[in-house]
């Protein structure tokens, strides 16, 4: 059995929420199941693994938006790189306000706009006056993935081929039921949580994607985390707040 290779960007940064257990989750499941894997972590100014290597998993998470455009800068000249990967089927997940490096721009209240990676026609539109608060249930195909969101942004315009439709909370904006974005095993959702702990079975499909060979055990108390969470937000739902 081949040894995992996974790689995290800008911990430094992406560390907000809790969403850096999404890659301690994965780092455990490849344990249990006698996996040998090694971790890169790639700080700001740091060349990417993934424009060199096979990665088996990519994980960018949330930062402040001011993060955002540091980050940014640093991913461009790789971004033909980054376009490859999603084209290779390697397992890639990015999370929170991370989705909105992959749009073609951030817009700021000032009326700056921040010119993203240009992956996907949609815009973020940032705001500073409110934070977007709401517990989140939508479809992936077969599957109902659960998880919230925290956001002083939403993105706007063509959204391809979403990741979500959602059932309980807003897609990519207020306007519209579909949520992030998808193209085979590249992933990148406003959804935090951390999503990968919050559905076993997701993440479990996943899983067989970056270490094919072995075998990996949902452990009983994630199905059942997983089921009273799906049984509380199907029934009357309980509304976004805003603080």
């Amino acid at each position: 059995m081949k040894k995992v290779l996974i790689e995290a960007l800008y911990g430094e940064y992406s560390n907000l929420y809790g969403d850096q257990g999404n890659l301690l989750y994965v780092q455990e499941k490849l344990r249990r199941a006698g996996v040998e894997y090694d971790l890169i972590r790639t700080h700001l100014f740091d060349r990417p693994a993934f424009a060199d290597r096979a990665v088996d998993f990519l994980y960018i998470g949330p930062c402040t938006e001011r993060q955002q455009e540091q980050e940014l800068e640093h991913l461009r000249p790789y971004a033909q790189a980054l376009r490859q990967r999603m084209e290779s089927g390697a397992v890639t997940l990015v999370t929170g306000n991370a989705l909105e490096l992959l749009g073609e721009f951030i817009r700021c209240e000032d009326g700056r706009e921040i010119r993203g990676l240009g992956f996907y026609k949609t815009t973020a539109q940032r705001f500073s006056h409110l934070r977007y608060n709401e517990l989140c249930m939508g479809y992936c195909g077969e599957n109902i993935l659960v998880g919230f969101k925290n956001q002083l942004s939403h993105s706007y315009g063509e959204t391809g081929s979403p990741f979500l439709l959602m059932h309980t909370g807003t897609g990519l904006n207020p306007e519209t039921k579909n949520e992030g974005f998808r193209h085979g095993n590249f992933i990148a959702t406003y959804l935090l949580g951390p999503l990968l702990p919050l559905n076993p079975q997701f993440t479990l499909s996943l899983m067989q994607v970056i270490a094919p060979e072995a075998e990996f055990a949902p452990l009983p108390y994630e199905e059942e985390a997983y089921r009273r969470r799906v049984e509380e937000l199907s029934r009357p739902t309980a509304k976004q707040k805003h603080h």
